[in-house]
């Protein structure tokens, strides 16, 4: 399916985030695209658990509908002045925050939504996911960014293969797949923020929701072809490492 096609397909939505409310969160033209653009989002990651599309189209659509809006019209909507004041930097890592679209507690997005902090030379540390998608959208600032396809996991290390090394920065959109740039590695070059979309529990067979697996990429080792084997470590070993 091409990303023309997937985005036509959410062109048929007429209950813009009417699930559970009845009122908007969103207040004129602006709130009135930021509200079309959650709500296909949401329509396109029940697709995707609901597997009527792949992975693929989904991060293909991700991509389409973000790059629609401007990052500051976003930013506008999420009050991302007031969740930016709210939540901080970490001396260690990131800081996040849930962005809620309206109060109507009995609304259920297929997707979760949520912003990261990241203070300079601090990062979001390089991990690998199973049973989950996400697409990341840096709002302000700039990162390295380091991405690698998920080739094998056993219980002790991932192989991986190298696939992204640049520098992003606002509007410039990553996502990752079931395997394909399943790892990556955000580390700041400034103070810095991004819009995630997550989606979990892709498998109804896995044990977890999903999970994810922090790498000691320091200690990677060459296995051929281009790819590393890497060592899995603790949250706490990975944050004083490469936090």
């Amino acid at each position: 399916m091409t990303r023309r096609s997937v985005i036509a397909q959410l062109g048929a939505i007429t209950s813009l985030l009417s699930i559970g409310s009845t009122t908007s969160a969103f207040a004129g033209p602006v709130g009135r695209e930021i509200e079309r653009l959650i709500s296909k989002i949401d329509e396109l990651s029940g697709s995707l658990r609901g597997e009527l599309i792949s992975v693929a189209d989904w991060r293909a659509g991700i991509d389409e509908l973000l790059s629609s809006v401007p990052e500051t019209d976003l930013m506008a909507g999420i009050d991302f002045d007031g969740l930016a004041s709210k939540i901080g930097f970490a001396e260690l890592g990131v800081t996040t925050a849930r962005v809620d679209f309206g109060s109507d507690e009995t609304r259920t997005l297929n997707f979760l939504p949520k912003i990261f902090a990241v203070d300079t030379g601090r990062s979001i540390i390089p991990h690998g996911h199973a049973n989950m998608v996400s697409a990341h959208l840096p709002l302000t600032g700039a990162f390295r960014l380091r991405q690698y396809d998920q080739v094998v996991r056993d219980t002790r290390s991932l192989i991986i293969q190298p696939t992204v090394d640049r520098l992003i920065g606002a509007g410039d959109l990553s996502s990752i797949g079931e395997d394909d740039d399943n790892v990556h590695w955000f580390i700041a070059e400034e103070p810095s923020y991004t819009f995630d979309v997550i989606v979990t529990g892709l498998a109804d067979e896995a044990d977890h929701q999903f999970e994810i697996f922090n790498l000691d990429m320091e200690a990677a080792e060459p296995n051929g072809n281009g790819r590393l084997r890497v060592p899995t470590m603790s949250v706490s070993e990975a944050l004083r490492k490469y936090g």
